[in-house]
């Protein structure tokens, strides 16, 4: 990564298969090893290559780099994961579900799903995606629509007896 951020040519260097993509989560979840949710025991894990999991050595419970995340249980591999996260922070005014789900090849509901906890994640203080975004420049809202103009009104005084009607009496357009 360059001082200037992430670029999209970079991402595949950075994020060449789904074990790099897991080792990432890993080291930004966990700087100092591997931690256990339910004991918190660091770096007392041993990796179960056939099932994917990190298993700890002081009360033996499975657990992974998802678990107790927004990601937990998910069915997703981490390189889309890491792919999405990629682009909803890169897109300065944000992106679509529709647009998602066709730049993963996913479906347009497990888009929605990743932009919502995706988003979510990076709302909360999260370790995960903490110190790790660089943002150039954002679009908080839209700006204010514009309105038509209120219809001016006059005073007509006919005999001592005001009445206030819309300009365009007056004038008589219609």
């Amino acid at each position: 990564m360059t001082d200037t951020g992430l670029m999209l040519r970079a991402f595949p260097d950075l994020f060449p298969d789904e074990d790099a993509a897991r080792a990432w989560f890993e080291r930004a979840r966990w700087p100092d090893g591997p931690t256990c949710p339910v004991c918190g025991c660091v770096n007392h894990a041993c990796w179960l290559r056939t099932i994917r999991r990190w298993q700890c050595t002081a009360c033996h419970r499975q657990f992974s780099v998802t678990a107790g995340t927004p990601m937990h249980r998910t069915h997703l591999p981490m390189l889309t994961w890491a792919q999405a996260i990629y682009q909803i922070v890169a897109s300065s005014k944000g992106i679509s579900a529709v647009k998602l789900s066709e730049m993963l090849g996913v479906s347009y509901q497990t888009a929605w799903h990743l932009g919502h906890r995706i988003r979510a994640m990076m709302a909360e203080d999260s370790p995960l995606l903490s110190n790790l975004v660089e943002i150039d420049k954002t679009y908080a809202g839209a700006p204010p629509r514009k309105r038509a103009k209120p219809e001016r009104m006059a005073l007509l005084v006919r005999g001592g007896v005001g009445c206030t009607l819309p300009y365009r009496f007056l004038t008589g357009t219609a």
